[in-house]
């Protein structure tokens, strides 16, 4: 006998049953994540050319650091399975410690470039422990009927992080020099990180009722025979090249088009806006309409963006513009990657799948770095670069139509009972 679709007034209130008991989680996952990886993409750009003329390396050099980022990316599964093993606390204490310590590590650096590629390789393996793999588990445990708004809700708090350390980050480099920048960086991030372990609620069982996922909760092994897991992977990789590719060469983008340090810090912290709004957007429509379509058209966007940076001058207001639109599809990107995971395959294997998913992340975005670096020494400036990423970011668009729409909002799916009590999902 099937089960009707419960009604509009019954998801209201299950929606608010969840954030009422859920609500601390999602505060702890904002205030942990926000200091963590993810703050690192939005302000490595501006260490990019103190770090240079001080060393004498060229922008194709420090961008080869994407190699060291891809191989400690390419460890997030392993990390993924730990956190499935172990549990998100112990993961989040190591993490966070170590990346706050990677940072603090940059003070000591002595001008070889391969100190430079060490320290980057140890700040990333140590700062997957502190984004989705582990915080996103939490909240998409404690959600269902309201899962998207309340992963783009945690997840945005960084936004705010993002458009606050640049201007702070500029006065203290101005100030004290791009040392004391880093070691602002690594304290910010150790204390945020036991502030939201300090937050976090004791762990709860996860409901069999898994409304809107997966047909069966699939371990790694089922994720891997999925077409949808695949069109997933390479839709964030392919979209992570540009987006990459921006983060880490963006200071010195817009400076090389003569705006000054302030008019930078404030197109950075335009950037992290911009990912508020799409990320807030996304999740709030993830909820509402098909993912793959809501994930084609977050991604499709900054096409637009990337063009908008093209050309040796620009206005002030076409290049806050341009990226903007980059970096609401970085926001979206943050929302969808953990959203897809639990709707599609669930809860049972979500560390080592969204490990996979992070990797293609991270490896994406090491990739974008290096090719954004060597794109400016090959030919002066970012401008084939930008060309080619509109190209990815149309490419990944269309791979995410590709997941098809059986995990849409609105269409229940029977899913089956796991043994997922509060050690097992570890928090």
């Amino acid at each position: 006998m099937s089960q009707a679709a419960p009604d509009d007034g019954s998801q209201a209130r299950a929606a608010g049953a969840e954030w009422r008991t859920g609500w601390r989680t999602v505060l702890a996952a904002g205030i942990g994540s926000s200091t963590g990886l993810i703050l690192y993409s939005f302000i490595v750009s501006l260490f990019v050319k103190p770090m240079t003329m001080e060393f004498g390396w060229t922008r194709g050099e420090t961008a080869l650091a994407g190699f060291a980022t891809l191989a400690a990316g390419l460890l997030a599964p392993f990390v993924g399975r730990l956190v499935d093993r172990f549990g998100i606390r112990p993961m989040i204490l190591i993490g966070g410690l170590g990346f706050g310590g990677s940072c603090a590590a940059f003070t000591v650096q002595s001008g070889d470039v391969r100190m430079y590629y060490g320290i980057v390789f140890l700040l990333v393996l140590f700062g997957l422990g502190t984004t989705s793999i582990t915080w996103s588990r939490a909240v998409s445990v404690s959600f269902v009927r309201s899962r998207g708004l309340a992963l783009s809700t945690a997840l945005s708090v960084v936004t705010l992080t993002a458009a606050i350390m640049p201007q702070v980050l500029n006065e203290v480099m101005g100030a004290q020099g791009w040392r004391a920048g880093w070691l602002v960086v690594g304290v910010v991030g150790i204390v945020f990180s036991l502030v939201g372990l300090a937050v976090l609620p004791a762990g709860r069982a996860l409901s069999s009722g898994d409304v809107g996922g997966a047909p069966a909760q699939k371990g790694l092994g089922g994720a891997l025979r999925s077409p949808a897991f695949w069109c997933l992977v390479l839709g964030m990789f392919v979209i992570n090249i540009p987006s990459g590719g921006l983060m880490n060469q963006m200071a010195a983008l817009i400076s090389d088009k003569g705006f000054n340090g302030r008019d930078t810090a404030s197109v950075l912290s335009a950037f992290a806006i911009s990912v508020f709004a799409g990320r807030l957007i996304a999740g709030l429509c993830l909820d509402r309409f098909p993912p793959p379509l809501v994930a084609f058209a977050t991604m499709a966007i900054p096409a637009a963006g990337c063009l908008m940076l093209v050309g040796e001058e620009a206005a002030l207001l076409a290049a806050v513009a341009g990226i903007a639109l980059a970096g609401m599809s970085q926001g979206a990107e943050g929302d969808i990657g953990p959203y897809m995971v639990g709707r599609y395959f669930g809860l049972a294997s979500f560390g080592a799948i969204m490990g996979c998913v992070n990797a293609a992340v991270v490896s994406g975005t090491a990739f974008g770095g290096m090719l954004f670096g060597q794109a400016f020494d090959r030919f002066g400036s970012y401008d084939v670069a930008l060309w080619g990423g509109a190209g990815c970011f149309l490419f990944g668009a269309v791979m995410f139509l590709g997941m098809g729409m059986g995990g849409g909002p609105g269409q229940p799916r029977k899913t089956q009972p796991v043994d997922t009590t509060a050690s097992q999902i570890g928090f």
